[in-house]
């Protein structure tokens, strides 16, 4: 009964053993032939490069050394499936283990780019956005981070000016703001109705009114409303 355990925490020891002793090697003989290490390029050629190939080893070579000697097999054939079946099922552990890391990260995707949310805020009527946009702003603040818009642009819907960007969505989190700040006015804040890892979007939602005005004299919110005129629709782009 120990047999495919042993052969499971063998392999596993002989993949972690085999990465870095043949990533140590092959950035010994690289260093030999003359690979510039120039930020770090021999290393990673070594660890990722050619480490792989002695991680595979390593696995296979463990678990064939458990089922060999702990559990007596002895014909090619019954230790080639044994192993095969033990090596199918370290690298379904390991996915699993990944996907549920993925789930419960703070980072919303960490291997590849980051969700982006595309965003318009509508101005009232008649409003007048600064000449190259100086002084004008956009943040998205977060309960882990606080990250500024990037192109932003102008447009117009009729007489309303509309302001366009695109701001990461790099942490996992359901509380999320759109901060607009215009220099010589008071803060506008929209409280994105966003779940804490938001699927892409196909199309804009709806205008959302801004949620606080921090325009009392004290510098405290208070709730907005329809009639300050400002307004924000946004969808989530994802690769």
């Amino acid at each position: 009964m120990l047999t495919y355990p042993l052969a499971f925490l063998a392999g596993a020891i002989g993949a972690v053993l085999g990465w870095f002793l043949t990533g140590f090697a092959a950035s010994y003989l690289a260093g030999l032939a003359g690979v510039s290490d120039m930020e770090g390029g021999r290393a990673m050629f070594a660890f990722w490069g050619v480490g792989p190939f002695g991680a595979l080893a390593g696995l296979v070579l463990g678990v064939l050394i458990v089922l060999r000697y702990q559990g007596g097999y002895r014909g090619l054939a019954g230790l080639a499936g044994r192993t095969a079946a033990v090596v199918i099922g370290l690298a379904a552990a390991t996915g699993l283990g990944l996907w549920i890391y993925s789930l419960s990260g703070d980072v919303l995707v960490t291997n590849g780019p980051a969700p982006r949310l595309a965003f318009e805020i509508r101005f009232p009527p008649d409003a007048v956005l600064p000449a190259k946009l100086e002084g004008v702003g956009v943040d998205l603040d977060t309960d882990k981070n606080s990250m500024p818009a990037a192109y932003l642009r102008t447009g117009s819907d009729g007489t309303r000016p509309v302001l366009s960007g695109v701001v990461e969505l790099y942490f996992r989190t359901s509380h999320r703001i759109v901060v607009l700040r215009v220099k010589g006015e008071p803060d506008r804040l929209f409280l994105l109705k966003l779940a804490s890892n938001p699927s892409a979007s196909a199309e804009f939602g709806a205008w959302q009114p801004v949620d606080h005005v921090a325009d009392r004299p004290d510098g405290a919110l208070r709730r907005g409303t329809k009639e300050d005129g400002y307004e924000i629709r946004y969808l989530v782009e994802r690769n």
